[in-house]
């Protein structure tokens, strides 16, 4: 075999490598995830031991790798099924466009019609709540848990004394390169305009700009639009 021959054959080899360790991360995420949504449950403690075990040697980076590789996949139908074997609870007609990034999907909660677009953070550590026909546009980032700058550690608040959860309500439209910080709560129709940095709550049907977010406007509050998450079948 010439060099071309033997550098195509260790390519190929890498590529099925790579793959199969996926599928294989995939599986044992599957029971850490399972594991997290029921904690009490002895059986389920006992499915997810190596997974722990393999979270301990690569700190995390087995999730992060697994869910990378499946954002990338050109399909939104296969991406979402794939999302939900990781707990992510998914209504009917979402669309899911490429590279989410999601953190802890077994709290992330997306409803009907709702779009996430191209390279999205999705933080659910403290729980992500996302409601129906929900546009979100590229780029944008939600975090639900930070380090506190004020805490001498420099420790992250608990979640159970502070809230850290996001929730964002049915046709909220979150544009481009948006930044929505934690505790924060979108409400109805609401729209965070691009660029724009969401420090605190929005209230129904009003438009908001600048860092942090303000006030500039308001929403009709007629709104009635259907997204119907049609896409092409192999995006």
């Amino acid at each position: 075999m010439n060099n071309l021959t033997i550098l195509l054959v260790v390519l190929v080899g890498i590529l099925y490598l790579k793959w199969i360790a996926v599928f294989f991360l995939y599986i044992m995420e599957i029971f850490w995830c399972l594991y997290q949504k029921h904690k009490p449950s002895l059986f389920y403690k006992v499915l997810a031991m190596p997974s722990y075990a393999l979270i301990r040697i690569l700190r995390n980076g087995g999730g992060r790798f697994v869910l990378f590789n499946i954002s990338a996949i050109p399909s939104n139908h296969i991406r979402k099924q794939l999302y939900r074997g990781l707990g992510v609870s998914i209504e009917k007609n979402v669309t899911f466009h490429f590279r989410a990034e999601i953190r802890a999907p077994y709290k992330l909660k997306i409803g009907r019609g709702t779009i996430i677009g191209d390279n999205a953070l999705l933080d659910a550590r403290s729980s992500l709540t996302i409601g129906r026909n929900v546009n979100l546009s590229s780029n944008v980032s939600i975090y639900t848990l930070q380090h506190d700058h004020r805490d001498s550690h420099f420790r992250c608040p608990d979640p159970s004394v502070r809230k850290m959860s996001v929730e964002i309500d049915d046709r909220a439209w979150i544009g481009s390169n948006v930044v929505v910080l934690p505790g924060v709560h979108i409400g109805e129709g609401a729209v965070c305009c691009a660029g724009c940095v969401v420090t605190k709550d929005v209230p129904p049907y009003t438009v908001v700009a600048g860092i942090p977010a303000k006030k500039v406007g308001e929403r009709p509050r007629v709104l009635e639009y259907e997204f119907s998450g049609k896409t092409c079948r192999l995006y």
